[in-house]
């Protein structure tokens, strides 16, 4: 306990001042460098995981979506959930900031999740095939960027949904 090397870190920073919040992170930073940690970083805030993380494995109702190195994420979020995670991010630009918000509908039960992909039936893009089954976690490129979503697999029938995102 009194030398870890790992450290699980659950919102740590959530509902501190921006000011404070920074001095957080920049000791968190501070001492990964200087102890040689690694952290679990657990937040929905994308901005912090950017700023501390090295990578960043993104989940919605307990799946992964995607997973890839915090810059390559940042820089082309690929999932429709991770686009919409980053487009919900405040902007201080008010050229940047959005006037509808990135998502529609509730989140589903989960409990009882839908078939399929688990984000379809909140999913602007949502097909057919992502109420059948759930999509694999496909490597895109060779960094080690992977998306679970059918939008990025070459051999499935990548037909249009119905109106609704397919929803049951």
């Amino acid at each position: 306990m009194l030398d870890p090397t790992l450290i699980v870190l659950d919102e740590p920073v959530s509902s501190l001042d921006k000011s404070v919040q920074a001095q957080v992170l920049n000791l968190l930073q501070n001492l990964k460098n200087d102890l040689g940690l690694t952290y679990v970083f657990i937040s929905h805030d994308l901005h912090v995981i950017e700023y501390l993380s090295d990578r960043v494995l993104v989940m919605y109702l307990g799946r992964i979506v995607e997973l890839g190195s915090a810059e390559e994420v940042a820089a082309e979020p690929l999932h429709p959930y991770t686009q919409a995670l980053f487009a919900s991010a405040p902007s201080m630009n008010p050229d940047e900031r959005t006037e509808r918000p990135p998502l529609t509908g509730d989140p589903p039960n989960p409990i009882n999740p839908p078939s399929g992909c688990r984000f379809r039936t909140r999913c602007p893009q949502a097909m057919e095939i992502c109420a059948s089954a759930a999509p694999p976690l496909l490597p895109i490129g060779k960094t080690g960027h992977q998306v679970a979503c059918y939008l990025f697999d070459d051999g499935k029938d990548l037909s249009p949904a119905p109106r609704g995102g397919g929803a049951e």
